[in-house]
């Protein structure tokens, strides 16, 4: 029972005893008294702002933190038919440390990791932005719209050190990187395992194809060449479960047979050991690389790329 009401009982107690008129006043009186304290809810419209204002206050916040993170210009769109992309094709093979006495072959196609991390820092500084190879070929092919700076960061042969040593440091910064392999060696030796490279392509690296056993496409029978093309990409497909569209010709050898081929097998374009950054609807089978190598200085890497 509510705290008023006993004490309206117990005056009205009173009233059956001997003074009416004070019992009446006194009734009144406490009734009066009790009315400011009867309505509870009266904290409440005082309570539900300071609630409500925590809510409420971290909207705008956010807000104003992501305006400035927005690009005018996010995105190029494609050149006209008759000019060239300006889309770098890095091109990396072995990255390990080398002896003094190293050769100059060994020298031309590997690069020490340190030197590689401070490449891959260097192009994340300056706003570079990793595409796929399927985003370039929709750059040129179809007029997609690209990222500003695009670039394109390729690994062929399928080295195990591009696992333990580049996939990590693209992640790291936040890069993309895409992997030309043959697939014959995988699991063998100093190549990556299959159970890496699904890794990767899950990680959202790039998977593409290098042929079955890295050969000499051009010496080759019509028969044995198209199954290393085709056979190869069928093999990726089937163990990562993603498209494979693009293809890196072995030492850089082809001719329009081989080209054909690589149409016949379903792929849209092919990476060359051509030197150079302006990529060709009209060349998507003959498309620029840079390659980078020992000795580069970090202001020699840097000079090669579009500014």
């Amino acid at each position: 029972m509510p705290p008023g009401s006993i004490i309206i009982q117990m005056g009205i107690v009173s009233k059956q005893k001997n003074n009416p008129p004070l019992v009446l006043a006194t009734i009144l009186l406490l009734a009066a008294c009790a009315s400011p304290t009867t309505p509870t809810p009266a904290p409440s419209p005082r309570v539900a702002p300071a609630v409500a204002t925590p809510s409420a206050s971290p909207m705008p916040t956010a807000t104003t933190t992501r305006i400035p993170t927005a690009t005018p210009t996010a995105f190029v769109t494609a050149p006209a038919p008759d000019q060239a992309a300006i889309v770098p094709i890095l091109m990396y093979h072995n990255l390990r440390d080398l002896p003094n006495d190293a050769s100059e072959l060994q020298r031309t196609w590997t690069v020490a990791p340190k030197h590689f991390e401070a490449q891959m820092n260097y192009l994340a500084q300056r706003g570079f932005r990793t595409i796929t190879m399927a985003q370039l070929i929709a750059h040129l092919r179809e007029r997609q719209p690209l990222p500003v700076k695009p670039i394109v960061i390729s690994f062929d042969d399928g080295w195990r050190e591009q696992y333990t040593v580049a996939f990590p440091i693209l992640k790291k910064y936040g890069l993309i990187g895409t992997f030309f392999v043959y697939t014959n060696p995988l699991g063998y030796g100093q190549f990556l395992t299959w159970t890496q490279l699904q890794e990767m392509a899950a990680a959202g690296m790039d998977i593409q194809s290098h042929t079955l056993s890295h050969p000499h496409l051009r010496t080759l029978a019509p028969d044995a060449a198209m199954k290393e093309i085709a056979e190869s990409k069928a093999l990726l497909e089937r163990r990562l479960g993603k498209p494979v569209i693009a293809f890196s010709y072995p030492y850089g050898e082809y001719d329009p047979a081989v080209i054909e081929m690589l149409k016949r097998a379903g792929y849209a374009s092919a990476v060359t050991l051509a030197t150079g950054y302006r990529q060709r609807a009209d060349e998507l089978f003959a498309l620029r690389r840079i390659r980078v190598s020992y000795a580069d200085t970090l202001e020699e890497f840097a000079g090669r790329l579009p500014q």
